[in-house]
């Protein structure tokens, strides 16, 4: 935490070395101001735009991946506040007006995006935080909290499926960072375990074995998802035709794409880019 005080706050660019797929055992609330790209929280991959409003549970695996050209960087991309959950429970159980609390750190446990009239309050609540200092600063996370308890159920949504029960270790996190940087390179070409363990120099049964720890799903599953999450940005963000974000995302064909977005998301790529989803 930073000295004498019970919260953090950051916001910082992107790249950044503290944006990589990582844990930690402060609560976070998380706000993307610009660019969009692929997050993954503990076992889900999807697509981001502006304006995305997080909270983070502790211990959950969390990463936003920007799309840029090469040597591109997003200034300021990350506003964010970290509390220590121990911290909370105890103001919980000491002043009953913050029972509520309990539930919501239940429910960050599996990450909770908000949107809507939340996010918007959440943003202009998280960024006076950051411009606070002291009794201020608590009384603006307290507000955010309540803001967050508050939120209507059309304006959250749980985002992973299951609790990462045992997040990654040091060197495993390393490992699995530098694989996904490897995948996110090189989505639109034919990707295999094999030559992804032989470019990171380990055997393709440790990188299988990292791939299932970190989100359950293993490789072949976390590339779909991450070519998936890719055409959403696409189909979102550009006015790229739809087949052309098929092979652009890094799909062989028209017809397997339309049967894995729709495995994914429960829409066709035409139902997704008239919906505006990424709202």
């Amino acid at each position: 935490m930073e000295s004498a005080s019970a919260l953090r706050s950051f916001d910082h660019d992107y790249p950044h070395p503290l944006a990589r797929w990582h844990h930690h055992p402060e609560i976070e609330i998380h706000l993307i101001t610009s660019s969009s790209g692929t997050a993954q929280i503990g076992d889900s991959v999807h697509a981001f735009g502006p304006g995305a409003f997080y909270l983070i549970g502790s211990g959950l695996p969390h990463n936003w991946v920007s799309s840029l050209d090469p040597g591109g960087v997003v200034h300021d991309r990350d506003v964010l506040v970290q509390a220590d959950p121990g911290l909370l429970l105890e103001l919980a159980e000491r002043v009953p007006d913050l029972g509520a609390v309990r539930n919501l750190l239940n429910e960050a446990r599996r990450g909770v995006q908000f949107t809507g009239s939340t996010r918007d309050q959440g943003e202009n609540a998280l960024r006076a935080i950051r411009d606070t200092r002291e009794i201020k600063r608590f009384a603006l996370f307290l507000e955010l909290l309540d803001i967050l308890v508050r939120a209507p159920a059309e304006d959250r949504r749980l985002v992973s499926q299951h609790i990462i029960e045992a997040p990654l270790g040091t060197s495993e996190s390393d490992l699995y960072n530098a694989a996904l940087a490897y995948l996110h390179d090189r989505l639109s070409t034919g990707l295999t375990l094999e030559e992804t363990a032989s470019h990171l120099a380990v055997s393709p049964s440790h990188l299988s074995r990292v791939f299932t720890r970190a989100t359950g799903g293993g490789f072949s599953r976390t590339v779909r998802r991450l070519r998936v999450s890719e055409a959403c940005r696409l189909l979102l963000h550009t006015r790229e035709p739809i087949g052309q974000v098929c092979f652009q995302a890094g799909f062989g064909n028209q017809s397997n794409f339309n049967r894995r977005f729709r495995q994914e998301t429960g829409m066709t790529p035409q139902e997704y880019r008239s919906s505006g989803a990424l709202a």
